[in-house]
């Protein structure tokens, strides 16, 4: 197990470092910081960034448009895995919705919605109906994976369906759901970045995005990027850590 620890801890370091090696190497190659700007001049816009009271701002409203978002549609998706989950009619109502909403092309509808709302709105939607199908398939899988015959016995010692429900099937279906809520999340914050981006938000890290590509900062964009990255990384870390306690528990 020791063993199985000190790898577990290893590797990921020796996988990022690998990155930053390569990023290193191609940058050198390429010497041309507008093109690839190197590794060390990232970071040091990285510091740049945290010592900004504006990508503070930024960052601060793009997350909470995302966690908006991301409620919207993890609400929608559990409440449609249960409904698919109890009654098979609801299934054959809620699957072709579901297929639309997976096929809508993302650039065409925050078009469409920059049209019909404004460039505040508009990404909130598109990542919500973007984000929607992929939870939606992930909590009925989580609920379809449950062994029935530990909700039989349930049913047979005298619960009733709403017992079974919150005592029963809702605890052991937590792991997979504090995994989907973590990947979610980490997905619902690049989709809206880059909804961000389309629609021109202001105060917002697809704006900064958009700024820099103008004036040819790709040093700060770069950095933007490192930061979303490490933000999606650290939120499915956590809910990774969560969804291994409620296994354990």
């Amino acid at each position: 197990m020791n063993k199985k620890a000190i790898l577990n801890f290893i590797l990921p370091i020796v996988a990022v470092a690998f990155i930053i090696a390569v990023w290193a190497i191609s940058a050198s190659v390429i010497d041309n910081e507008y093109i690839l700007p190197s590794f060390s001049e990232t970071v040091k816009s990285v510091f740049e960034l945290f010592g900004d009271g504006k990508f503070y701002l930024s960052f601060s409203l793009t997350l909470f448009r995302s966690i908006i978002a991301f409620l919207f549609s993890f609400i929608i998706a559990f409440l449609l895995a249960i409904l698919s989950e109890k009654f098979s009619q609801a299934e054959r109502v809620i699957a072709p919705i579901i297929s639309i909403t997976r096929a809508l092309p993302t650039i065409a509808v925050i078009l469409l919605l920059l049209f019909w709302t404004n460039s505040l709105i508009a990404p909130i939607v598109v990542t919500t109906l973007v984000v929607l199908p992929t939870e939606d398939t992930h909590l009925r899988s989580a609920f379809g994976a449950l062994d029935k015959t530990v909700l039989e016995a349930g049913r047979v010692d005298g619960a009733d369906e709403k017992r079974v429900f919150y005592y029963i099937q809702l605890p052991l279906t937590l792991p997979a759901i504090y995994r989907g809520i973590g990947s979610g999340i980490s997905l619902n914050f690049k989709l809206m970045v880059a909804a961000e981006v389309l629609a021109q938000t202001a105060n917002s890290i697809g704006f900064m995005l958009s700024t820099s590509k103008a004036y040819f900062e790709i040093a700060q964009m770069m950095a933007l990027v490192v930061v979303a990255v490490i933000f999606g990384v650290v939120v499915e870390a956590i809910f990774n850590r969560l969804s291994k306690k409620a296994f354990d528990f």
